[in-house]
């Protein structure tokens, strides 16, 4: 059987890693291989520190190559143009075509820019190489604020405006107010002028977390020099200016998208079913409605979870969805009938800056130091099981 996975983030690459381990287990006769159309997987949930320098670039990737070695994963670099699920081939961007006995679609999620402007005049967070360009440009606006001697043009160019009350928003929000010390003490920049202003459309941050941790996170970005605007819809990007729904306007010098989500098109170009945010539908055993060769799962795909609605998505589901579903692919290797997926709730963790964080463990609330320091535990277990699968 010819297993092949598009995509290697949180959800693609566990599913390799664990056939691969369920392959030497059982003596399997598959064959895995893997398309991405980077040499590296990406640790999308620390991009706020890839960004803020608050880790180095090494620490925010790793070479597939090199966890791949000694399984017998092929590796093939490429991006996924058009999937033909009647032919059963994976057509890429430079022409080649990949073949399949079994398909496992694991693309992610792309920023969605919903508003006018967004895509032009805005900097998305969802790749390592968005961080990187990020933080390369933060620094480059700090150093020419540092020339600057016209009071509107310095408090321009001193603003950041990050759009989206998520978890990416909240956690770059607190990371950037730690590293703006560092990062005016080496460029020059006065740091009084530091404005960061975080805007979200609802009436409140973080909505997968509740209530509770929205007025938390509130709280604690506030103490950290965050400007916070709720029930704020953001109407069009112009250059270096925002636009409400109101009226009002917002100019910065940065202007971060983190407002939304969606799955890439090519999902629904190739005949699936999706949702709302183009994800594609799929059942209990992670298979695609209507499709008894191809699965998805992680951020593109939408995952029942049990009570009528879907998962959200999150990196700690992706990574369970792909351990599940190597399990379901070998269970069909070996002829046995596979175990459907049932979601188990174990919460999140969402840091505001290097010191602070605000979540929930399965179910409890958790807040400071010990839910950081939950949070970097849950971070050093993945390297961990990626490193020593």
């Amino acid at each position: 059987m010819r297993i092949v996975i598009l995509g290697a983030g949180y959800a693609g690459l566990r599913t390799a890693l664990d056939l691969a381990r369920l392959r030497r287990t059982y003596g399997l006769e598959i064959t895995i291989h893997v398309v991405d159309q980077h040499p590296y997987h990406q640790l999308i949930q620390l991009l706020h520190l890839t960004a803020t320098a608050g880790i180095t670039d090494q620490k925010s990737i790793y070479q597939l190559d090199k966890l791949f070695q000694g399984r017998e994963v092929e590796r093939i670099e490429g991006r996924v143009q058009t999937i033909l699920p009647l032919e059963r081939r994976v057509v890429l961007a430079d022409g080649r075509s990949v073949e399949y006995d079994r398909l496992v679609i694991a693309l992610g999620s792309e920023t969605a820019f919903q508003v006018p402007g967004a895509r032009e005049h805005a900097l998305p967070l969802r790749t390592f190489p968005d961080a990187v360009a990020l933080r390369k440009h933060l620094i480059r606006k700090f150093s020419q604020a540092a020339t600057l001697t016209d009071p509107t043009e310095l408090r321009i160019a001193m603003t950041t405006a990050i759009v989206g009350g998520g978890y990416t928003g909240c956690e770059l929000a607190g990371e950037l107010a730690a590293w703006a010390d560092d990062l005016c003490r080496q460029t020059g920049a006065p740091r009084n002028e530091v404005r960061i202003a975080l805007i979200e459309r609802e009436d409140h941050l973080l909505p997968h977390l509740g209530t509770w941790a929205s007025n938390e996170a509130v709280r604690r970005l506030e103490r950290l020099g965050v400007n916070i605007f709720l029930r704020t819809p953001v109407v069009r990007v112009e250059p270096q200016l925002l636009r409400f729904a109101d009226g009002r306007i917002l100019r910065a010098g940065t202007i971060v998208w983190g407002a939304g989500i969606r799955a890439p098109a090519l999902l629904a170009e190739a005949g699936f079913p999706t949702d709302r945010m183009g994800r594609v539908l799929v059942d209990r055993y992670l298979r695609v409605s209507g499709q008894a060769a191809v699965f998805a799962i992680g951020d593109c795909a939408a995952v029942p979870d049990g009570r009528g609605g879907t998962l959200p998505p999150t990196a700690s589901y992706a990574v369970r969805q792909g351990e599940h579903l190597a399990e379901i692919l070998a269970a069909e290797a070996r002829g046995d009938a596979p175990r459907a997926y049932e979601p188990v709730e174990l919460g999140e963790v969402v840091s505001l800056g290097p010191n602070d964080a605000v979540g929930n463990a399965l179910g409890v609330p958790v807040t400071g130091y010990p839910a950081l320091m939950l949070k970097r535990g849950i971070e050093e277990y993945y390297r961990a099981t990626i490193e020593s699968a």
